[in-house]
């Protein structure tokens, strides 16, 4: 038994090196250097959501350290923003990307399930804690980890996806950890695992590519995101092109994927002048992080 929970601390750690590993890459390539205003103004944003989380984890914490870990990462990657140079285009090609994170999820249970009842098998026992159980339900989840390289996209329609995708698969390891907690023998939660993944691998997985061929996500209002429904944004257009709002900050984008500063920001203005709120909520955060908020 002992050589058992030493086998499920190894694999732990593999995952979690794996993890870091990648979003290292991750943040090394995506986030800018922001200045100290910038810096100042977000954290103060987000400070009241992260105490809320971390009271959260401090309850899982009673329970299990490792669950409220597991939290805690998982919650800071469902905060992470695309970078402002990320397309809104949703086209056949994010489309065709993204439904890939539902295929996996529908079909990756053919690995993942038996591997997790096969640890039950082995190291499940009656004077198990709460940790044992939570490692037990995480070890599969090493097979989801290739999900990750999601968030290094340039398109939001995906980035947003991937995120959606680890969400699912991170209540589901839940419900299975929760399962085992169950009674005194592992069978006694069966009713939970069962129902409660189920539910998620098929409803999830649908849910997923639902969105996808309506080419929207839920991520969506909850990250105030516009979406551009064309293919393509041309390589000729100028910023004094007359055009909507909503093409004037796909245009800004567009600029700021090629390094042209001055007409990125020229763009945005003019989005933000004569955009809807939403519109113009994306031509602020667009002009905040090409520094030129203290301009405008």
């Amino acid at each position: 038994m002992q050589i058992a929970s030493v086998l499920l601390c190894l694999i732990l750690f593999v995952i979690v090196v794996a993890v870091l590993m990648i979003f290292f890459l991750v943040s090394r390539k995506k986030d800018a250097q922001p200045t100290e205003e910038q810096s100042a103004k977000r954290i103060q944003h987000r400070s009241k959501a992260w105490m809320a989380y971390i009271v959260i984890a401090l309850f899982l914490a009673i329970w299990s350290i490792i669950a409220a870990l597991f939290f805690l990462a998982v919650v800071w990657i469902m905060r992470k923003n695309p970078t402002p140079n990320s397309s809104s285009t949703v086209g056949d090609n994010q489309k065709g990307i993204a439904r890939r994170v539902y295929t996996w999820l529908f079909f990756s249970s053919i690995i993942t399930v038996p591997i997790f009842l096969a640890i039950v098998v082995i190291a499940y026992s009656g004077d198990s804690t709460a940790n044992q159980h939570v490692l037990s339900a995480l070890v599969p989840l090493i097979f989801h980890v290739p999900l990750l390289l999601g968030l290094t996209s340039k398109s939001t329609f995906v980035y947003r996806h991937t995120q959606q995708g680890i969400l699912l698969i991170a209540v589901r390891a839940g419900i299975a950890a929760l399962a085992l907690g169950i009674g005194d023998y592992p069978e006694d939660g069966l009713w939970l695992f069962l129902l409660g993944n189920a539910s998620l691998w098929l409803f999830g997985s649908i849910w997923g590519w639902g969105e996808i061929k309506h080419g929207t996500y839920w991520w969506r209002k909850q990250k105030d995101e516009a979406i551009s429904r064309d293919e393509t944004v041309q390589t000729q257009i100028k910023p004094e092109v007359n055009g909507s709002p909503e093409q004037q900050l796909d245009y800004s984008k567009w600029y700021v994927r090629h390094n042209r500063k001055q007409d990125a920001t020229q763009c945005a203005l003019q989005a933000f002048r004569h955009g809807d709120p939403e519109t113009r909520r994306q031509a602020v955060r667009l002009l905040d992080d090409l520094n030129e908020i203290e301009f405008f």
